[in-house]
């Protein structure tokens, strides 16, 4: 995920009761906070988790896993190349020490009318893209309505609340909203990209990009090979450089991704030295693949940076559009069958914790029973969900971690039997004679070690699974297209949830090509609470609406729940500096730099550091 995305899953906790929208801009419009002012004061000089006089210079080399074909990752066609968003800038920036607050980059000052009704955004002068050109209003008129018309569907949710945007003048946007637009709309159309419309001029949107488009952004492409490589190279004119949003960031002069086929092959060209950094997300590397030489002589580092951000939720996805997972108690079934103990214990050294909420690793993770505000959001619909939800606290089997899980497959094989399905000939059945079965299809071949086990005990219930590798470009293809039984899905949360839900798991876009609402979740219940979470205007609200709408997807059985941690482990030669003060995110690549004095060290001895 690009830090540079404005709404990245990095938020973190709110701390303070969400304020009026009308209270979130202090004087000089300067930024926007969701819960107050934001934490700066207009005349900040840099972020405080950054290094101000961080060095520039030295390259960087990235690995990346498939391939790419397009520099435009703001379509569903193509696959775009890591670290496109770095031509780009946003009309607001990102604190990653702040829980939903905005300060600006293309935007001198925003202002949100008193009755909600308005937000405005007016453009620094000296905004140019990489040709010279300024910035204008009309670039970002264009911008908003190119990407509701033909960029990804989430485009269309993000901004549905706005009814017109217009160019005032030549620096000044305003985007005119409909009554009970969400409390974070203004941050929304903060993370809005903008675009040279001239440059777009005779091009078509929708189709990848394969030569480098112009921006505005810290970098340009310097040079490209489909599918193996791309080099990004900083731009010595960049114009937002000294910029307090800026400052302490993009300090490398070249970032490379390198494109490889296999996990496992990345693994050593890192080992070899061609690869700088790694953020290793394969517990079973961090804890036994770390042994070699460059690593105890001291040239690459191991260091774990703790964050404290929503971990959202990761899981096996079931697509309720296949009639296999129409009936929630199957689904129930499938995921209790799903052994964590053993997997964590065996296959993950003990690194993580299980998943038991969409919002997990934060406050708005529902526990225990529902009482209170939340109780009386969901009594409406009492007859519409499980009574179990009103009278048990949602949980799933906790095994021993002796791969025994016996009861729990006992419990499951009677929940497919009030669905209908018994076991004959070992095989699980409905009364029409058919076989339960379905495809796990993946992307990534080292997930492989940790779904077959998990496929093992689906067969013990009778149930015919089969796992399917594929490429990247094929994965995504086929997720566009709900072209899949079950899947590793990932929904990622901040601290403010608001119009994202309803890509995740609104009716409508359940039946959106292209959307995340990846399970085809399409509840009127599921509906009527992301209504209700977008138009909570207060700390108490939100939390309320959060926990009921946790509660019933956790309820709806749409998902067999993963693990998480609150923390990134990262692997680098040590070459790096990076600022040392802790701050919610955890960490930051773009506020990193080449230390010269320990890359003169490194590089001398790391292409024959591993002989021994």
């Amino acid at each position: 995920m690009q830090r540079r995305t404005f709404l990245a899953a990095s938020a973190g906790f709110l701390t303070a009761p969400l304020a009026l929208r009308a209270q979130t801009v202090p004087p000089g419009g300067y930024g926007v906070s969701v819960t107050g002012l934001p934490a700066l004061p207009a005349d900040f000089k840099n972020f405080p988790y950054v290094n101000p006089d961080a060095p520039k210079g030295g390259a960087v080399t990235f690995s990346q896993i498939g391939g790419f074909d397009s520099f435009n990752p703001f379509i569903i066609r193509g696959n775009p190349a890591a670290g496109a968003n770095y031509l780009w800038d946003t009309l607001l920036r990102q604190s990653s020490d702040e829980a939903a607050s905005g300060y600006g980059l293309l935007a001198e000052t925003i202002a949100i009318a008193p009755d909600h009704s308005s937000v405005t955004f007016t453009l620094r002068p000296e905004a140019t893209f990489a040709d010279g050109t300024p910035v204008l209003a009309s670039d970002v008129v264009w911008s908003f309505e190119t990407l509701c018309a033909k960029g990804q569907p989430f485009y269309q949710q993000y901004y549905a609340a706005v009814s017109s945007v217009r160019a005032a003048d030549a620096r000044t946007v305003v985007f005119s909203l409909h009554p009970g637009a969400a409390k974070e709309l203004p941050l929304i159309l903060g993370s809005l990209t903008v675009f040279p419309q001239a440059w777009w001029k005779g091009r078509d949107f929708t189709a990848p990009v394969i030569d480098a488009p112009l921006g505005s952004g810290p970098y340009k492409v310097e040079s490209s090979a489909l599918n193996r490589s791309v080099t990004y190279s900083r731009r010595a004119d960049y114009w937002a450089a000294n910029l307090p949003v800026c400052r302490g960031f993009y300090n490398f002069d070249r970032i490379t991704y390198d494109y490889f086929g296999d996990p496992s092959v990345a693994m050593e060209a890192f080992k070899a030295g061609d690869i700088d950094f790694r953020n290793e997300n394969i517990a079973k590397n961090w804890f036994t693949g770390y042994g070699f030489p460059a690593v105890q002589k001291g040239l690459v580092k191991k260091q774990v940076f703790p964050d404290r951000l929503p971990a959202g939720m990761q899981g096996f996805g079931m697509n309720t559009r296949r009639a296999v997972f129409s009936d929630p108690r199957v689904r129930q079934a499938i995921a209790w069958a799903y052994d964590f103990e053993w997997a964590n214990k065996v296959l993950f050294y003990g690194g993580y914790e299980r998943t038991l909420s969409y919002f997990s690793n934060s406050d708005l993770a529902s526990t225990g029973l529902p009482t209170g505000a939340e109780l009386a959001l969901l009594e409406p619909f009492r007859s519409q969900l499980p009574s179990d939800l009103f009278t048990k606290p949602f949980a799933l089997p906790v095994n021993d971690g002796s791969g025994n899980n016996r009861p729990a497959l006992i419990a499951a094989l009677h929940l497919l039997e009030q669905a209908g399905w018994t076991v004959q000939d070992r095989m699980l059945k409905n009364k029409a004679g058919e076989t339960m079965g379905f495809e796990i299809l993946l992307s990534d071949p080292s997930f492989e070690r940790v779904t077959l086990p998990y496929v093992e005990d689906l067969k013990r219930l009778g149930i015919n699974v089969t796992v399917r590798v594929i490429d990247p470009s094929q994965y995504q293809s086929r997720m566009n297209n709900f072209d899949y039984d079950m899947t590793v899905v990932l929904f990622p949360e901040s601290d403010v949830p608001g119009s994202e839900q309803r890509d995740y798991w609104g009716s409508a876009a359940a039946k959106l090509t292209g959307s995340n609402n990846q399970m085809g979740v399409s509840s009127p219940v599921v509906d009527a609470l992301v209504d209700k979470v977008i138009g909570a205007t207060d700390r108490d609200t939100l939390y309320a609406a959060i926990h009921a709408l946790d509660r019933v997807l956790l309820w709806g059985w749409y998902v067999v729940p993963q693990w998480h941690l609150g923390a990134y482990r990262l692997a680098f030669w040590d070459v790096f500096g990076f600022p040392t003060k802790p701050f919610r995110a955890g960490f930051d690549i773009d506020s990193w730099w080449i230390d010269q004095a320990k890359a003169a060290v490194t590089d001398a001895q790391r292409h024959h550091s591993n002989a021994g």
